[in-house]
Order: structure tokens, then C-alpha cells, then sequence
């Protein structure tokens, strides 16, 4: 049997790396900052707005969850989350569902309009990691985004939700 081995800290970045913008914190705010800028252009382009899109995707991701449920996994207040709904549901895109067996439940799904939407999105996402990861080879893409994960949540970042949502 392996004996479990403790946790391995990274070594501190030198004052040198800090200095000079090498920090792994610094890249990864400039690099992020950047694909965030770039990735708001492409949906602006559309006639889309990011928030209105991360709450979009994460009802597409989990169809027939509740208004309540979706705040709770967002962690955002439920006026905030009903505010976004309804104007998502005006566009036609969502429509609310009662809950069969809870009447005061309404549940979530995309409307034929809303697939059509969810496919333009995917295709604006495509091209977007397409265009920011081009200059790595696939298995380097497939490390970064591990690695990434994996600071993500060290840092308790919830999956699909954008910080500034």
C-alpha cells in the first residue's frame, strides 16, 4: 500500500518574478482580464450581455431546475436571479414551467428559440478558445486547463460562474 504523501507547496514566487510581471497571479489576471474583454466584444458583436449569457448557459447546462435552485447554485440573491429570467423569458428564450407536484415552483427550460441562442453561443464560445488558446499544442491546452481547474478550486470558484457575475 502507497503511503499518502503530503500536499506539496509550490515554491513562492521571487521578488524578481513579482517585479517583473511573471507572478502566476499577475499573468493569470492579465490573461484572464483579456480573454473577459475579448470574450464581451464577441457577445456584444451578437447582440448578447455576458450576464444575461452565464445565466442562460447555466440554466442550458441543468434544464428543469428551479428559479431557487439556480440562485443557490449561482449564490446570488433570487430577485437578482428573476430579474435576468425574466428578461430572458421576454426575449423568448426560457419559458418557466410549473412543477408538477408544487405549483409555487417554476422550473426552467429552453424554449426552441432558446436552443437556437444556446447553439450561437457555443459557436461564439468555440471560436473564442479557439483564437485564445492557438498558440498551444492540445496537450498543452489540456494542462493549462487542469491546472486551472485546479487553482479554481483551491480558490473556491464555483464551475461555469464568472467572479464578477
Amino acid at each position: 500500500m502507497k503511503k499518502s504523501q503530503p500536499a506539496r507547496r509550490s515554491r513562492p514566487a521571487g521578488r524578481t518574478d513579482l517585479f517583473s510581471g511573471e507572478g502566476v497571479a499577475f499573468l493569470a489576471s492579465q490573461v484572464g482580464a483579456h480573454s473577459s474583454r475579448v470574450w464581451n466584444d464577441r457577445l456584444r458583436e451578437a447582440g448578447l450581455e455576458s450576464r444575461s449569457v452565464m445565466l442562460f448557459w447555466n440554466v442550458a447546462t441543468a434544464q428543469g431546475r428551479s428559479q431557487r435552485e439556480l440562485a443557490e447554485a449561482l449564490r446570488l440573491p433570487p430577485s437578482r436571479v428573476v430579474d435576468l429570467i425574466d428578461a430572458l423569458e421576454a426575449q423568448g428564450w426560457l419559458e418557466r414551467r410549473t412543477k408538477a407536484n408544487d405549483r409555487r415552483t417554476h422550473e426552467l427550460y429552453l424554449t426552441d428559440r432558446g436552443q437556437e441562442l444556446l447553439d450561437q453561443i457555443m459557436a461564439i464560445a468555440a471560436a473564442h478558445e479557439q483564437e485564445f488558446t492557438s498558440g498551444l499544442e492540445p496537450q498543452e491546452r489540456i494542462a493549462l486547463a487542469k491546472l486551472l481547474r485546479k487553482v479554481a478550486a483551491n480558490q473556491a470558484l464555483l464551475a461555469r460562474v464568472h467572479p464578477d457575475f
